[in-house]
């Protein structure tokens, strides 16, 4: 059973950016109101970017604390067996729709972004939608670019990567460092595989609004890129819900320009298809296409995260973060301190207690029965 959502619920006024003090748990105006200080602005001490830099810390702090998460995180390349005549025993039933399952390593599956199953000679990919792209073998002299579109081109996405750029990707160290460049620039993370040739220093990131208005999104908030086996191809998967990428393109312009390629659609899921899930408990069932290997047999790349946050930990996020400002807070320029009043120390304490009361009683526990 899964809450869809309760009155209490926290909700985000706007898209989650740190850069403005908008997190996914709270935001800097939650935090300046606990505080009962003036709101925080760019030149303030400390500043709504610097306020943003502590709430990420805090979620990360309570994920790994609860060993869950309230907001998507990507997981790459988890690794299951399939051990068939097993894992069939479970449920004790007369019937069952599956040949064998896997339990995921977590719960609260959003997303399936790769589902790649090992039959013989290869991994197949069962799940999302998804095309190949493969490189130059040598550096390309001259233009250079990879378009990632969703959508109509007016009101849809367009998302260009060009050669030489720091938020693109650089080609000039063969095909396999090409490849990890690209997956880099559409995950947008910091190249560490490569940087050390490439010479770079931050993360890539490349944004796109729609030509009649609209939000501006990141080319990560659709797409996911991982190297092939070999090293030589760029694999891309829509993030959009189950296999709707199909509405997603890839257009690579080097030396003349390559026509449009459409993403292909790999899932066939439901309880009469390839398989079905059970996405809060973090199940995946096989019934028509499976593994026919039983051990490493199973990759699987995937979302996960609660679709909702409990009022529960939008307050520990909060208390959290109020308390590491006051502990940097060493001039009581933000916090005036007065003799009348709880000193600075006492209500740090107040507020770490508070909030670590909260997380513990927000904890995943494992129940092992005899």
């Amino acid at each position: 059973m899964s809450k869809l959502k309760t009155e209490s619920d926290y909700v985000i006024a706007g898209l989650p950016n740190y850069s403005t003090g908008i997190g996914h748990y709270t935001t800097h105006t939650e935090v300046s109101d606990l505080l009962q200080v003036g709101a925080f602005t760019n030149s303030s001490v400390p500043s709504i970017a610097q306020v943003g830099k502590i709430i990420k810390r805090v979620e990360g702090k309570i994920d790994n604390s609860i060993k869950l998460s309230y907001r998507p995180e990507i997981i790459k390349d988890e690794v299951h067996n399939f051990d068939s005549l097993n894992q069939s025993a479970y449920p004790v039933i007369s019937h069952k729709d599956y040949v064998g399952f896997i339990q995921l390593n977590t719960e609260s599956l959003r997303k399936l972004i790769k589902l790649e199953v090992y039959q013989g000679d290869d991994y197949v990919d069962l799940a999302s939608a998804s095309v190949k792209y493969t490189p130059p073998e040598s550096a390309v002299n001259g233009t250079f670019t990879i378009t990632l579109g969703v959508g109509d081109a007016g009101t849809g996405y367009r998302f260009v990567l060009t050669k030489g750029n720091s938020n693109g990707f650089y080609d000039t160290f063969g095909r396999k460092t090409t490849v990890l460049q690209i997956c880099d620039a559409i995950n947008e993370v910091f190249p560490s595989k490569t940087a050390q040739f490439t010479g770079e220093t931050a993360i890539k990131t490349t944004t796109d609004a729609p030509d009649n208005g609209g939000v501006t999104r990141s080319i990560s908030d659709f797409f996911y890129a991982s190297p092939s086996g070999d090293g030589t191809q760029v694999c891309i998967s829509s993030l959009l819900p189950s296999d709707a990428g199909t509405i997603c393109t890839i257009e690579a312009t080097h030396g003349s320009p390559t026509s449009s390629t459409s993403f292909t659609d790999n899932e066939s899921a439901g309880r009469d298809d390839d398989f079905w899930t059970i996405s809060d408990e973090g199940k995946i069932f096989f019934k028509q296409n499976y593994p026919y290997y039983e051990y490493h047999s199973i990759r699987v790349t995937y979302v996960r995260g609660k679709s909702r946050v409990p009022a529960e930990i939008h307050e520990a996020a909060t208390k959290m973060v109020a308390a590491e400002i006051l502990v940097h807070d060493d001039n009581t320029i933000l916090i005036a301190e007065t003799g009348a009043n709880i000193d600075l120390k006492m209500k740090h304490e107040i507020l770490i207690k508070e909030a670590e009361d909260i997380i513990k009683g927000k904890q995943v526990l494992l129940h092992l029965i005899d």
